[in-house]
């Protein structure tokens, strides 16, 4: 591992403080967006710092352990993005709950609409060779959750290879994607599709 690159999306509380605490012990560096952005705009910003032949991120509450990070880059040694898939078999999942079980699959029964209802879209723990990620990340038109299905579709469209593999995956306290937030996330996307078809053509 080369670097580790923490995005502070415009935290209020000790967030930065703790993570310079850390930058001397690890190839950590640090990037804070002044303001909150929302999540993909950070992931963005993380993108376009990094180096190396590929490049990971993973959500920081730790719902998928760092141990899982030798499948991804076996996966990406004959593909262009590896993404982690909570429903695959030989995946485990703890502490997930019956109503976001349901949810969970009647959102990939939506997402396969699309052509996406074999990849896990809102999984935060996905990898990319670097040109593919500078390429898919250069521009968003979703700054926030649904950046995720905005990169994806871009890549399916795109003709990128897209290898799934089975994590073991935790539910943690304060998680911010509810059911909720998934349902309002699901009503964003056939208009995000819409914004990405029409974008695709004027360019």
């Amino acid at each position: 591992m080369n670097e580790i690159i923490l995005v502070d999306d415009g935290s209020t509380d000790a967030t930065s403080d703790i993570a310079r605490q850390y930058a001397a012990q690890l190839p950590l560096k640090l990037n804070r967006l002044s303001v909150n952005q929302g999540k993909g705009a950070a992931v963005q910003a993380g993108v376009k710092q990094a180096g190396g032949d590929y490049i990971v991120f993973i959500d920081a509450d730790g719902a998928t352990d760092i141990s899982e990070l030798p499948k991804m880059i076996s996966a990406l040694q004959s593909s262009d993005i590896a993404i982690g898939n909570r429903w695959l078999p030989g995946s485990h999942t703890e502490r997930h709950s019956l109503l976001r079980r349901l949810s969970g699959w009647a959102y990939r029964r939506y997402m396969s609409l699309f052509g996406l209802g074999q990849i896990d879209t809102m999984c935060g723990f996905k990898g990319y060779r670097q040109p593919v990620a500078q390429t898919l990340f250069t521009e968003l038109i979703e700054p926030r959750w649904l950046f995720d299905t905005e990169v994806v579709f871009k890549a399916v469209r795109a003709g990128y290879k897209i290898t799934n593999f089975p994590i073991h995956w935790e539910s943690k306290d304060g998680s911010k994607l509810s059911t909720f937030t998934l349902f309002k996330s699901a009503l964003g996307i056939y208009p995000l599709i819409a914004k990405i078809k029409k974008s695709s053509q004027l360019n």
